[in-house]
């Protein structure tokens, strides 16, 4: 892979955020009982391991992580698969040994009151710069798996305007 100084940067630069801003939020985070700090962790754990496996090309261990009627919702219109869709996109990219790579940046959980269900949103580095994933995990038979998954693109406002006029032919 050919490196440049920017991106040399760019990957100290997140490991700074990884390693100083994350820790700082996260012991900024309200107080939560120890039932919702539990879920808390294990979900977090959860989503985790799924882009750890992505990362590390595990295809089973990446699925597993999702429930048997889940939906993933890629950056393309066209992107809203079933889990088992879903593998069948990816098991070519995992089968090369490099799926993809999504590293968090900030995570949000909101749970229900039995903390059987979690939507969450994060905020995320990927080859596609800053993304956003959100979604839903329940909590069943010990585990947490994700129903939905829904990655999206940011887009700064301040280019909203360019990026509308270059989809406007692809979208009209």
């Amino acid at each position: 892979m050919f490196r440049t100084a920017a991106f040399d940067l760019h990957l100290l630069w997140t490991k700074v955020l990884v390693a100083v801003l994350i820790p700082w939020i996260q012991a900024c985070s309200p107080a939560l009982p120890n039932e919702d700090r539990n879920a808390l962790v294990s979900a977090r754990a959860c989503l985790d391991r799924y882009h750890e496996a992505a990362a590390q090309a595990q295809f089973q261990d990446y699925f597993q992580c999702m429930g048997d009627s889940s939906v993933f919702v890629g950056t393309d219109a066209s992107e809203h698969w079933t889990k088992e869709e879903f593998m069948a996109y990816a098991q070519p990219h995992f089968d090369k040994g490099k799926a993809w790579s999504m590293q968090p940046l900030t995570r949000q959980f909101h749970f229900t009151a039995d903390s059987s269900v979690a939507w969450f949103e994060e905020l995320l580095n990927t080859r596609m710069k800053l993304c956003r994933g959100s979604g839903v995990m329940v909590f069943r038979n010990g585990t947490w798996k994700i129903q939905q998954y829904v990655l999206s693109a940011t887009v700064p406002n301040e280019i909203m305007g360019d990026l509308i006029r270059l989809k406007a032919a692809q979208d009209d």
